[in-house]
């Protein structure tokens, strides 16, 4: 097994840690969004550091945009399983992913702005609207104190942490090569 950290290492903001079996599956605790970072904030939210299409799994804590804000980039990249959550997450990040794709398009508008009249390269947003629609297709509800098993080797245990409305500590329970 192997976990990686692709955010919220030195910092607290853009938590996303990798965990690599040795089967090959690929489990991702949290998909959060840089913030307040200055110019390399929009660099850090459209490179992961990890191919988003291998991803088989993505397991989301809670609803803060720190940890679930790059989903809809994820997706767009080629995720394709599921996002596991707990139901009161699902509800927080209906809206708040919306509403912060709605703030990405005014902010890169505002910064287009300045660099069509600078004569610079334009560039696009962190995702859009669509991008966030297509995302919440693929989000699983987990109830707390439910097991949930996510993989061959893998499950998922979520429980009540206190932190927001619907957050939960994670327990995965891992089989990976019979340790």
């Amino acid at each position: 097994m192997k976990i990686s950290f692709h955010g919220a290492a030195g910092m607290v903001t853009g938590s996303k840690h990798l965990v690599e079996l040795d089967n090959g599956e690929q489990i991702l605790l949290d998909c959060g969004m840089f913030q307040g970072l200055g110019h390399d904030t929009y660099t850090m939210n459209t490179h992961f550091g990890f191919s988003p299409n291998t991803i088989d799994h993505v397991v989301l804590s809670h609803a803060h945009i720190d940890h679930s804000g790059l989903l809809p980039r994820l997706v767009r990249e080629g995720f394709k399983g599921n996002i596991y959550c707990t139901p009161a997450t699902y509800d927080l990040c209906e809206v708040m992913l919306a509403d912060s794709a709605h703030i990405l398009q005014q902010d890169i508008a505002f910064v287009n702005k300045r660099k069509r009249s600078q004569g610079k390269a334009l560039i696009e947003p962190v995702y859009e609207v669509g991008d966030v629609e297509k995302a919440l297709k693929q989000f699983v509800k987990v109830p707390y104190d439910t097991e949930k098993q996510i993989g061959n080797n893998i499950s998922l245990l979520f429980t009540d942490n206190g932190h927001i409305l619907g957050s939960a500590g994670v327990s995965l329970t891992l089989n990976d090569g019979g340790y």
